[in-house]
């Protein structure tokens, strides 16, 4: 059993595309003036690693209601570090999305795809600075590999019964 905790900052696919569209709509000129203090992000709070998921308890700051989310790790179907290629090319550099490189965890949610972002070290945000969200990474691909593994294994040692 792993348990492991974190204060993170999380976004969705969906918020970071709501966020780059309304982005492209801001003048230059007020860009110019903006820098990213903190990852961009919808949610804040703590990244738990239990025994059978991995659990967010925080606060949607959009809604400005508490938000938990629990994945279990048999629904994780990826993990990695970094914004997907898709969001990679239609950021602009003056967004902000080039500061710490996340990691994102892909899983299946009732049949339908999900990803999210993470990065753990908000609390100081050094703008290249991506070693805890690293080690996070590290950790989750290891239990996902050991659960991938283990479903593996369950479904060759399963026997036939005839009817």
């Amino acid at each position: 059993m792993v348990n492991k905790g974190s204060n993170v900052v999380m976004i969705t696919v969906e918020d970071v595309e709501q966020l780059l569209y309304q982005w492209a709509i801001v003048p230059e000129w007020i860009k110019a003036h903006v820098s990213a203090r903190c990852p961009a992000h919808r949610y804040e709070g703590e990244l738990l690693i239990g025994d059978e998921q991995l659990v967010f308890s925080g606060r949607d700051i959009k809604a400005g209601k508490d938000f938990k989310l629990e994945i279990p790790f048999d629904g994780i179907t990826d993990v990695y570090l970094g914004f997907s290629e898709g969001l990679k090319a239609s950021t602009n550099p003056a967004f902000g999305i080039g500061g710490p490189v996340p990691f994102a965890v892909c899983y299946q949610d009732n049949g339908k795809s999900q990803t999210i972002y993470f990065n753990t070290s908000f609390n100081n945000y050094l703008a290249h600075e991506d070693t805890t969200n690293c080690r996070w990474y590290e950790t989750l691909d290891e239990i996902v590999t050991k659960y991938r593994r283990l479903k593996f294994v369950s479904r060759r040692n399963r026997s036939l019964v005839a009817a």
